[in-house]
């Protein structure tokens, strides 16, 4: 079997980009041959090389449209868009030329942002499955204007990686979709530290979809509510400059620049949740969120916002597990009042011991991404789900 991948970016600390690193570790394992199409000679496509896969550079651009508020913003968008047309238009003459090389059996889009797979796939008449790993308005505030068109087509395959997300598009009796939950973890990759530092954790982009201007005002009501307050954390890069100062800014005017440290992009992030007192998830509205998964195998104690992709992994642990696997919250007051919570237990000692409610509730954590987020279980139900599309193209699979 041979899959022709395409990327939508290939920035590495990307949720996609890192799913998509894991899918074709995977895949190769499984004896697909696979060959990546991305946007850019950075960092994906040299990670790419260093590890021997093949990859082929095409410039092309996503397809969707932001949140308008004015009719200035529409008009300024024209150009762009004609632009990203004209680049769209180039690519696509540049990769059919490949994929007529190439000839994969199969081509795999790696987000639903981007349709240049879907047309090259039309052309040379080869199934395309475009990985569906958003929302699109609701967790980004953005359109995908031609999304539900190409999945009403016959020669698309799609996977959601919630079963949110599928609901969410109609897919739920739709035969071409499946619902396959992100690898996210290596199986012997779990660990446990009972001697926990004293700070609290963000881990993820500075961006306002990520909710940290929500984790920040909870913070500040928490920390003039208690004594010596846990420092927070933040580890990740700051997209937008004026909304990484305007952050800056809420935490210079409360008092609490020595209690808020500004770490950036880390790559030890693993040994920070290791270490930490509680990781926490503000996201407003995630489509799956990769960081609790990961925070959860590196043994913290995870402190989630009840909506979208965080809400659904919450059920699914508890369903399993038949207690939470995380302590959750619905608004800033709730997460102000767990923070609380949560320092004054671990002042009073015997937060982390073998048998306490915290311990417990990360071990039965750590079940449930065992069940549900393993690299191992994800590479088995992607092969399971091209076989079953080959099949009923009439083709034959050697995997």
């Amino acid at each position: 079997m041979k899959v022709l991948y395409i990327a939508s970016s290939t920035a590495m600390a990307g949720g996609a980009t890192k799913s998509l690193t894991l899918m074709l570790t995977q895949m190769l394992k499984h004896d697909v041959e696979v060959e990546v199409v991305c946007p850019d000679e950075k960092g994906l496509t040299k990670w790419l090389r260093e590890n021997g896969i093949k990859v082929h550079v095409v410039r092309f651009k996503a397809v969707y449209l932001p949140s308008f508020k004015t009719i200035s913003d529409i008009i300024k968008w024209i150009p762009r868009l004609v632009y990203y047309s004209y680049i769209n238009q180039r690519g696509k003459a540049c990769l059919k030329r490949i994929a007529k090389e190439v000839s994969p059996d199969i081509i795999h889009e790696n987000t639903s942002t981007i349709n240049i797979g879907y047309h090259i796939s039309k052309s040379i008449g080869v199934p395309d499955i475009m990985h569906i790993r958003e929302y699109g308005y609701l967790d980004f505030k953005m359109i995908i204007p031609d999304r539900k068109c190409r999945l009403r087509n016959k020669n698309v395959f799609s996977i959601s990686i919630t079963k949110d997300i599928r609901r969410h598009l109609g897919l739920d009796s739709n035969p071409r979709s499946t619902q396959i939950y992100d690898g996210i973890v290596e199986n012997a990759d779990f660990r446990i530290n009972p001697d926990k530092k004293r700070w609290f954790l963000y881990a993820g982009r500075i961006d306002s979809g990520k909710g940290i201007e929500d984790l920040l005002e909870a913070y500040v009501e928490y920390a003039n509510s208690i004594e010596n307050p846990f420092p927070l954390y933040v580890c990740g890069e700051a997209t937008n400059e004026s909304y990484f100062n305007r952050l800056k800014l809420i935490v210079k005017e409360n008092g609490l620049d020595s209690k808020v440290n500004w770490l950036g992009e880390r790559g030890d992030l693993d040994n920070y949740m290791y270490n930490t007192t509680a990781t926490i998830i503000p996201s407003r509205f995630e489509g799956l969120g990769r960081v609790m998964p990961e925070a959860m195998t590196n043994g913290s104690l995870c402190v989630a916002k009840y909506t979208g992709g965080t809400k659904e992994q919450l059920e699914n642990g508890k369903q399993l597990t038949g207690k939470p696997i995380a302590l959750s919250y619905e608004n800033k007051n709730q997460l102000k009042e767990i923070l609380h919570n949560i320092t004054t237990t671990v002042k009073n000692g015997n937060a982390f011991s073998p048998e306490s409610e915290y311990i417990q509730m990360i071990e039965r954590s750590q079940i449930a991404v065992r069940e549900f987020f393993t690299d191992d279980n994800f590479g088995e139900k992607v092969i399971d789900f091209y076989n079953s599309i080959l099949e009923k193209k009439g083709q034959t699979s050697n995997t």
